[in-house]
């Protein structure tokens, strides 16, 4: 039988991390055993889960997710990937340069079309980054570092990508995200020629036009009532 279980996640730089509510008085890392005794007594490891102590608790997950976890989240785009079939494995490091992260590898591509790139796939650097210098055994950013060399495998840089500057960058939001922020500047321009009347108008806008596109991702049937003298 399925045991229901319930997840959080908080944000914490770039990454997002699943939290899991303590629940029960133990868990086993194998599937069908309730109990400690049975749990070590089939070849798995029996891990505390501290109804007393930890219930209602948030914590890291001590069991696997077999069945799927689904995340919803909206995010403010400071960049965009063209073509993910531009990108480049040759890296197999980095170091410092001048106060400067340095990746290292070989063959790197010296094309100075190439301005940022995006990192995936490392433990430490994934993310947007700033070229600095283009050399065909090394990339330097404008990313701070200031350590030793260090080798990593099974970093992917993509190199054709967009980055926020001005307002030619198109921005990945809803029509209601963009009926709001128009009805936010329009608050703003009529507070500073002083006219609060249609201040407090457009800011009333702008919230419905948020909550608008906040209920646009709720899941469900929508219900509608209509009046008895409708026909």
């Amino acid at each position: 039988m399925a045991t229901k279980r319930k997840y959080g996640y908080y944000i914490k730089g770039n990454r997002l991390a699943i939290i899991e509510s303590g629940s029960g008085s133990g868990l086993c890392s194998l599937s069908g055993y309730s109990n400690q005794t049975t749990c070590e007594a089939a070849g798995g490891t029996w891990t505390e889960n501290g109804i007393s102590a930890e219930n209602g608790q948030y914590k890291s997950p001590i069991v696997s997710v077999t069945e799927g976890l689904e995340i919803q989240y909206a995010y403010t785009p400071t960049y965009r990937i063209n073509d993910i079939e531009d990108k480049s494995t040759a890296i197999t490091g980095y170091d410092e340069s001048s106060g400067l992260l340095k990746f290292t590898g070989s063959g790197l591509s010296t094309d100075a079309a190439i301005t940022h790139i995006v990192i995936k796939g490392s433990e430490k650097w994934n993310g947007l980054h700033k070229i600095n210098t283009l050399n065909s055994n090394y990339w330097i950013v404008e990313t701070k570092y200031n350590g030793a060399a260090v080798t990593e495998s099974g970093i992917v840089a993509y190199t054709d990508v967009n980055v926020l500057e001005d307002e030619t960058f198109e921005l990945d939001i809803s029509r209601y995200q963009a009926n709001a922020v128009v009805y936010y500047l329009k608050a703003k321009i009529a507070e500073d020629m002083g006219d609060f009347k249609k201040t407090q108008y457009f800011m009333r806008e702008f919230k419905r036009q948020m909550e608008k596109g906040a209920s646009a991702l709720k899941r469900g049937p929508y219900i509608m009532q209509g009046f008895k003298e409708m026909t």
